[in-house]
Protein backbone atom coordinates (compact mmCIF):
# COMPACT_ATOMS: atom_id res chain seq x y z
CA UNK A 1 0.00 0.00 0.00
CA UNK A 2 0.92 3.56 -0.70
CA UNK A 3 0.11 6.71 0.28
CA UNK A 4 -0.32 9.94 -1.65
CA UNK A 5 0.98 13.09 0.53
CA UNK A 6 -0.20 16.59 -0.70
CA UNK A 7 1.35 18.71 1.62
CA UNK A 8 1.05 22.52 1.95
CA UNK A 9 4.02 24.32 3.54
CA UNK A 10 2.56 27.04 6.19
CA UNK A 11 3.62 30.46 5.63
CA UNK A 12 2.63 33.28 7.45
CA UNK A 13 1.08 35.53 5.00
CA UNK A 14 -0.89 32.45 3.04
CA UNK A 15 -4.17 31.62 3.62
CA UNK A 16 -5.91 27.63 3.72
CA UNK A 17 -9.65 27.36 3.52
CA UNK A 18 -10.24 23.69 5.34
CA UNK A 19 -13.69 23.86 5.07
CA UNK A 20 -13.37 24.41 1.26
CA UNK A 21 -10.43 21.44 0.72
CA UNK A 22 -12.60 19.00 3.30
CA UNK A 23 -15.86 19.73 1.24
CA UNK A 24 -15.36 20.70 -2.24
CA UNK A 25 -12.04 20.03 -3.12
CA UNK A 26 -12.04 16.34 -1.55
CA UNK A 27 -15.95 15.62 -3.56
CA UNK A 28 -13.28 15.82 -6.74
CA UNK A 29 -10.87 13.86 -6.05
CA UNK A 30 -13.03 11.51 -4.62
CA UNK A 31 -15.20 11.99 -8.34
CA UNK A 32 -12.50 10.30 -9.67
CA UNK A 33 -10.67 8.19 -7.56
CA UNK A 34 -13.81 6.38 -6.19
CA UNK A 35 -13.23 2.94 -4.35
CA UNK A 36 -9.49 3.11 -5.86
CA UNK A 37 -8.58 5.31 -3.00
CA UNK A 38 -8.72 3.02 0.44
CA UNK A 39 -9.12 5.92 2.86
CA UNK A 40 -8.06 9.86 3.15
CA UNK A 41 -6.25 11.52 5.99
CA UNK A 42 -6.68 15.34 6.47
CA UNK A 43 -4.75 17.13 9.22
CA UNK A 44 -4.38 20.90 9.66
CA UNK A 45 -1.69 22.46 11.64
CA UNK A 46 -2.71 24.56 14.35
CA UNK A 47 -0.54 26.97 16.70
CA UNK A 48 -2.08 25.78 19.79
CA UNK A 49 -1.40 22.00 19.87
CA UNK A 50 2.12 23.09 19.53
CA UNK A 51 3.29 25.52 22.34
CA UNK A 52 2.28 28.47 20.38
CA UNK A 53 4.92 27.04 17.40
CA UNK A 54 3.68 27.81 14.26
CA UNK A 55 3.39 24.53 12.10
CA UNK A 56 5.52 23.35 9.72
CA UNK A 57 2.40 22.66 7.36
CA UNK A 58 -1.11 24.32 7.30
CA UNK A 59 -2.16 21.22 5.93
CA UNK A 60 -0.80 17.47 5.32
CA UNK A 61 -3.60 15.01 3.18
CA UNK A 62 -2.98 11.34 2.80
CA UNK A 63 -4.98 8.92 0.47
CA UNK A 64 -4.13 5.67 0.26
CA UNK A 65 -4.03 3.64 -2.49
CA UNK A 66 -2.90 -0.21 -3.20
CA UNK A 67 -0.23 0.63 -5.43
CA UNK A 68 1.20 3.38 -7.20
CA UNK A 69 -0.09 2.03 -10.87
CA UNK A 70 -3.73 2.42 -9.34
CA UNK A 71 -3.02 5.40 -8.12
CA UNK A 72 -1.47 6.76 -11.80
CA UNK A 73 -4.44 4.86 -13.25
CA UNK A 74 -6.75 7.50 -11.85
CA UNK A 75 -4.99 10.45 -11.06
CA UNK A 76 -4.43 10.90 -14.98
CA UNK A 77 -8.30 11.57 -15.26
CA UNK A 78 -8.44 13.87 -12.60
CA UNK A 79 -5.41 15.99 -11.82
CA UNK A 80 -6.47 18.74 -14.60
CA UNK A 81 -9.65 19.57 -12.42
CA UNK A 82 -7.80 19.09 -9.25
CA UNK A 83 -4.87 21.42 -10.03
CA UNK A 84 -7.20 23.61 -11.54
CA UNK A 85 -9.21 24.06 -8.18
CA UNK A 86 -6.69 24.74 -5.73
CA UNK A 87 -6.53 28.83 -6.31
CA UNK A 88 -10.08 28.17 -4.58
CA UNK A 89 -8.64 27.46 -1.27
CA UNK A 90 -5.41 28.34 -0.79
CA UNK A 91 -2.26 30.63 -2.09
CA UNK A 92 0.39 28.11 -1.73
CA UNK A 93 1.95 26.09 -3.69
CA UNK A 94 1.32 22.26 -2.69
CA UNK A 95 4.29 19.93 -2.80
CA UNK A 96 3.45 15.98 -2.95
CA UNK A 97 5.49 12.76 -2.06
CA UNK A 98 4.51 9.39 -2.19
CA UNK A 99 5.43 6.70 1.00
CA UNK A 100 5.21 3.23 1.25
CA UNK A 101 2.96 2.27 4.47
CA UNK A 102 4.03 0.33 6.90
CA UNK A 103 1.24 0.04 9.01
CA UNK A 104 -2.47 0.81 9.04
CA UNK A 105 -5.22 0.55 10.93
Amino acid sequence: MITFTVKYPYKKDSYFNMDYYCNTHIAIAKKYFKDTCKGYSIVKGRNELNSGKEPQFACLSHLFFNSIEEFNSVMKDAEKELIEDVKNFTNIQPEVEFYEVSMRE
